[in-house]
């Protein structure tokens, strides 16, 4: 089959940080089909535009780079635009979507799925959306009040149901929000599929005899409760224990976290992919702190701590996730609450059960998540059945 795979904001082939659907079509090619990748020329994760030398092509697989502008931040103007840029010349870098058999695309944006659900011939070509995130919902993240909003009323609400609905079949990376995908589209074929780690699936036997020592790896902003860790880390320190919290990842927050009292904590950035594995290996507690009003699913720091198999410190609610994270040694500590927290981390500390061995969980392994979402793509692509 010939399969356009449609994602703004993807990694290319090659990438020292390979994304879901850069993966996922590098799979689709090894598996016989004829992929092209396109995505935005100017690169979400980078910040930075994409080297023309690095557009790959393979075989069977070809990456079609989209016009879009620059931006810095991930809200504001300059980003609004660049969503724009790319929605609007995602149709003219594809004079005629009828020449694929199959076209799986990212949700958001919400613009580029209207125009291919718009442009695309539904008898010749299976339209699938993968949401890894819900809009507007998501907005809620910097503005609460969004969540007091009859879903139908919300900004943009009816575009994303007009979206959801156009789609043939649903993919999501996680339960939630294939339900609210569905909502719009309820006859629709569906799959979860999370969105996967890359680490290897291989046991850990956690360093005892040492620090206790907690790990963050992600983004540091407005979502994300390390707020609240680092103060229970710091009056822990102060105390006398041997804690330990390491903070992989970077993000607008950084300075205003790490200008507070933090003994403690040690802001290690961003690593290479195989060397945060490698420093991964050596914490004892993953750290899932998420503020109660933020909107985020499955994400990809949970299924990292998932397929490691670590122990998890938890403030996310929402029955899929407390259902995700129950199933290994886990404490649900209450977001902005201090001493929640400590009490959790104490807790923990204690528990003989810290220091057994992480049982990696392969079914959050990259690659047999992409395999079944090609089973999915083949088993739904128009004629099939």
């Amino acid at each position: 089959m010939k399969i356009l795979i449609v994602a703004p904001y993807s990694s290319l082939p090659g990438d020292n940080y390979v994304s879901r659907f850069a993966h996922l079509a590098e799979c689709c090619a090894q598996r016989g089909h004829e992929v092209t990748l396109a995505t935005g020329e100017f690169s979400h994760n980078l910040k930075a535009f994409h080297s023309n030398e690095k557009v790959y092509f393979g075989n069977k697989l070809a990456v079609r780079l989209v016009k879009n502008r620059a931006y810095k931040s991930h809200f504001g103007l300059q980003r609004i635009l660049s969503i724009r840029d790319f929605n609007r010349n995602i149709q003219s870098a594809f004079a005629d979507l009828s020449e694929f058999d199959v076209i799986y695309s990212a949700f958001p944006n919400i613009g580029h799925n209207l125009r291919i659900a718009k442009g695309r011939c539904r008898q010749r070509t299976a339209f699938i959306i993968d949401v890894q995130d819900v809009w507007p919902e998501s907005f809620s993240a910097v503005l609460p009040l969004v969540n007091s909003i009859p879903r139908g009323i919300i900004p943009f609400a009816r575009s994303a149901n007009a979206a959801y609905a156009a789609a043939d079949s649903l993919v999501a990376v996680s339960r939630t929000y294939i339900e609210r995908a569905k909502l719009a589209n309820p006859s629709a074929p569906s799959l979860v599929a999370y969105l996967g780690s890359e680490f290897r699936m291989v046991d850990t036997v956690p360093e005892a005899n040492c620090a206790t020592r907690l790990f963050y790896i992600g983004t540091l902003s407005y979502s994300y409760d390390l707020e609240t860790v680092i103060r229970a880390v710091h009056l822990l320190s102060a105390k006398g224990h041997a804690i330990e919290f390491n903070i992989f990842g970077d993000g607008p927050d950084r300075e205003k976290l790490q200008n507070m009292p933090h003994l403690g904590t040690c802001f290690r950035g961003r690593l290479p992919y195989r060397e945060l594995e490698s420093e991964l290996r050596k914490q004892h507690i993953a750290v899932n702190s998420i503020k109660q009003d933020a909107p985020q699913s499955v994400t990809n720091k949970l299924c990292d701590y998932l397929a490691l198999g670590c122990p998890i410190l938890n403030s996310q609610e929402g029955d899929e996730v407390i259902d995700l994270v129950s199933k290994r040694l886990h404490r649900n500590y209450v977001a902005g609450d201090v001493s929640s927290v400590t009490k959790c981390i104490e807790s923990l500390t204690l528990d003989e059960a810290l220091f057994e061995t992480w049982r990696a969980d392969r079914k959050f392994s990259r690659n047999a998540i992409s395999i079944k979402i090609i089973d999915f793509i083949e088993a739904n692509a128009v004629g099939v059945g």
